[in-house]
């Protein structure tokens, strides 16, 4: 019974946060918010896969599960937009369920209340789907059901193929058990270089995509804040309504939530639970390569950190604390949100 009312608690919470996304947009763009907040930049390229397939060589830096996911959805919805909008709500609140069942109530309220999850969860993105993947292997780890766990993972990787950097963090609770884990995850990258291979001629696509079109390049985190101060990217003309965003804008922000995340991951080594040592690995291995890397993932690492979501784990927080931590999260929300809308937040 208590189960069933924490998660109660957990859809109303994540459902007031998602008012925020809503009535942010609407009060600052009127009544074609909805279509506004469901095809914006990622989203819109998601749903043009979906309608049309991969008609532009720049599309195959993106997935095809999502769109699969998307069409669907539009077999009952008939409409592009709101079948995205669907299954990235579903899964958004499917995903606190698991962490709540993974780890405990209080990191699944924190998590979902953190302004990147609400928006992520709520914009048409694909996030919510690798990251609910990824829950589900932790899940069923933690009940030594390896090769479900296994399969889950392979999913993910599937979803976000960055998520295969992780798997040398599982040999630190599996041993000599990570050669099952790793069987199905490898059939998973298999599957995709195959796919690219007969999608386009050569399994190495993705990465040409992403350093052609998107100006993805492995470098030195001063190359990485040189490029955000300097780039292509963040000198544009950039503005959240009638305020202009400046380069150095980028720069503190990546550095802010960089510096969140490597708290509370070394904050992790001082829990007690038999899996902490899993969790900050995984969440180390997550952290350090968008610490190296140019193009626009750096644009995106305060979305691509919510990989790292066991890091919430150490963030032990209530009362007055967690009153602070709602009106913070409710106030970035809001804030973020129209950078998203409005230029481009991650």
């Amino acid at each position: 019974m208590m189960k069933g009312l924490d998660i109660l608690k957990l859809f109303i919470y994540l459902t007031l946060m998602k008012f925020i996304v809503f009535l942010s947009v609407y009060f600052t763009s009127g009544q074609n918010f909805f279509y506004l907040i469901t095809t914006r930049w990622d989203s819109k390229l998601f749903e043009t896969i979906a309608q049309y397939g991969y008609v532009k060589s720049y599309l195959y830096a993106f997935p095809p599960i999502y769109p699969f996911l998307i069409n669907l959805v539009h077999n009952v919805t008939n409409n592009y937009y709101i079948s995205a909008f669907v299954v990235t709500n579903i899964f958004g609140y499917l995903f606190p369920v698991i962490i709540y069942k993974t780890f405990d109530y209080n990191t699944a309220l924190i998590v979902e209340l953190f302004p990147i999850y609400v928006i992520y969860s709520t914009l048409p993105y694909s996030d919510v789907i690798y990251l609910t993947a990824i829950a589900l292997t932790f899940y069923f780890l933690k009940r030594d059901k390896i090769l479900i766990a296994s399969t889950f993972m392979g999913f993910a990787i599937a979803n976000f193929y960055s998520v295969a950097l992780t798997l040398p963090s599982f040999i630190v609770e599996l041993k000599k058990s990570f050669i099952k884990f790793i069987i199905i995850p490898l059939f998973s990258g298999f599957s995709i270089f195959a796919w690219y291979y007969i999608s386009t001629g050569t399994p190495f696509y993705y990465f040409e995509i992403e350093k052609n079109t998107w100006g993805v390049k492995f470098t030195t985190p001063i190359s990485q804040a040189n490029w955000l101060l300097h780039g292509w990217f963040t000198t544009q003309d950039w503005t959240i309504l009638s305020i202009k965003l400046t380069p150095i804008d980028w720069l503190i922000r990546n550095l802010c939530f960089e510096i969140f995340f490597v708290i509370l991951t070394i904050n992790l080594v001082r829990l007690k639970d038999n899996n902490k040592w899993l969790y900050f690995t995984y969440s180390i291995l997550v952290i350090i390569p968008l610490l190296f890397i140019i193009g626009t993932p750096a644009i995106s690492i305060p979305r691509i950190l919510l990989s790292a979501f066991p890091a919430f784990y150490s963030l032990r927080i209530e009362g007055i604390w967690i009153i602070l931590y709602v009106v913070i999260s409710i106030i970035l929300t809001s804030l973020f949100t129209l950078w998203q809308i409005y230029a481009f937040f991650a």
